[in-house]
């Protein structure tokens, strides 16, 4: 288990036609780059990064590439 901080926020997504209420903690490689682990009822589903070019990606999970996106997008609404 992951466990959260100040600097976690919760985003509302639809996954597979399903709402899911995920908490969502920053966290930064060794190297500065920064990537999210989305927790949904305090486990792990995945691991996400966006791209210099703007895509987003999952560096850990089973997400399909369309819920990645939703993530990702929700991420970049919360953040600055």
């Amino acid at each position: 288990m992951v466990h959260t901080d100040e600097t976690s926020f919760e985003i509302n997504v639809s996954i597979t036609g399903n709402s899911r209420r995920l908490i969502v903690s920053p966290r930064e490689t060794t190297d500065g780059a920064p990537y999210y682990v989305c927790l949904e009822n305090q486990h792990q589903i995945a691991e996400v990064r966006r791209e210099s070019n703007g895509t987003w990606v999952q560096l850990w999970g089973n997400l399909d590439d369309q819920s990645v996106k939703v993530i990702g997008q929700a991420i970049e609404d919360k953040t600055p």
